[in-house]
C-alpha cells in the first residue's frame, strides 16, 4: 500500500470509523473513481487531503457515501423479526406492566431505511393495539442515503427484495414509474436523522437497539467505543440485536446472550453476570 492510499483510509478512519485493510484499496479505487473526475483530482493524496481540509461539506458526503457499505433488504434475515415479535417485545411490554407502555427502537446505520419500515410493519400486524406507542427512530452517516429511507420510496427491484405481495398491497402506494411509497401510517412512527456513530452525541432511552453489520467495519477499540455507547442509550432490561456474524463477548460484559429460534441477541445486564440462555 501506498502513503497516499494510506492517508485517505486514515482520514475515512477519523470520520467514519471505517477500518480498511489493504485489500480493500480496490473498493476505494471503484467507489471514488467518479467523485476524483468530478473534482479534477489525480490521486488519492489531493482526494484525502481536500476531504481532511476542504469546508465543501457536499464534497465531504460524496465521500463518506461512497465507501459506506448500503446492502440491505426488507425482512433481512427473518429470525431476527420472530425473536423481536414472538421474545422480545413480548418482554418488553411484561416488564413495562402498570408503567407507560410505550416502545422505543434505535434502528442504527440503517442504511436506505428497508429496517426500519420492516420493523414498524412487523408491529403493525402483530400488535395493531401497540403500533401507536411504538417510535422507531432510525439513523445513517450518509445524507443521501438517510434523505432516501426518509422518503420512503422504492423500486420495483429493491420491493423485490424481501417485501411480499401482500405487505407491497397493504402499506405500500404505488407513485407511479414503477416507484412505490411507504405508507403514511407505517412512516408516521418512524424518524429519520443523519448520525455518526463514532463523533456525534448518542441519543438515550431505548428499549431496543440493532446495530447490524457494523462492527466488523470497526477497529477493536471503536468496538469497544461502540458498545459502551449504545449500553449508555439503553434502558435497563432493554435489548440489543447485532449481525449474526457480530458478537459483543470480546468488548463488554454488561450483556446477557440470548437466544431465539436461529436469532441471537442481547439483553443488557446489570448485574455484570454473563449467562447464554440457549433456547430461551
Amino acid at each position: 500500500m501506498d502513503d497516499a492510499t494510506f492517508e485517505l483510509m486514515e482520514a475515512i478512519k477519523q470520520v467514519t470509523g471505517l477500518s480498511l485493510t489493504a485489500e480493500k484499496t480496490y473498493l476505494l479505487e471503484s467507489r471514488l473513481s467518479d467523485i476524483m473526475s468530478d473534482y479534477s483530482l489525480s490521486d488519492f493524496r489531493e482526494l484525502s487531503r481536500k476531504f481532511k481540509n476542504d469546508p465543501d461539506e457536499e464534497f465531504k458526503e460524496k465521500v463518506i457515501d461512497r465507501v459506506t457499505t448500503h446492502e440491505t433488504r426488507f425482512f433481512r434475515d427473518e429470525s431476527i423479526f420472530s425473536a423481536l415479535l414472538e421474545r422480545i417485545i413480548p418482554e418488553i411490554l411484561e416488564r413495562k406492566r402498570g408503567k407507560n407502555p410505550s416502545i422505543r427502537i434505535w434502528s442504527a446505520a440503517c442504511s436506505t431505511g428497508q429496517e426500519p419500515y420492516s420493523i414498524a410493519i412487523s408491529i403493525h400486524e402483530r400488535y395493531p393495539h401497540l403500533f401507536k406507542d411504538v417510535r422507531i427512530l432510525a439513523t445513517d452517516i450518509a445524507k443521501e442515503t438517510i434523505e432516501k429511507a426518509r422518503s420512503g420510496i422504492y423500486s420495483t427491484f429493491e420491493i423485490g427484495r424481501g417485501l411480499t405481495d401482500s405487505h407491497l398491497k397493504k402499506y405500500f402506494d404505488p407513485i407511479g414509474g414503477g416507484l412505490y411509497r411507504v405508507s403514511e401510517e407505517i412512516r408516521s412512527i418512524t424518524e429519520f436523522k443523519q448520525h455518526n456513530l463514532i463523533s456525534d452525541p448518542y441519543p438515550d432511552n431505548f428499549d431496543v437497539i440493532l446495530c447490524r453489520n457494523v462492527s466488523y467495519y470497526f477497529d477493536h477499540q471503536e468496538r469497544k467505543n461502540l458498545f459502551n455507547k449504545i449500553e449508555k442509550a439503553l434502558n435497563q432490561d432493554s435489548f440489543m440485536i447485532l449481525g449474526s456474524a457480530e458478537s459483543i463477548s470480546e468488548y463488554s460484559k454488561s450483556f446477557i446472550i440470548r437466544e431465539f429460534g436461529l436469532c441471537r441477541f442481547y439483553e443488557l445486564n446489570p448485574s455484570n453476570f454473563t449467562l447464554f440462555i440457549k433456547g430461551a
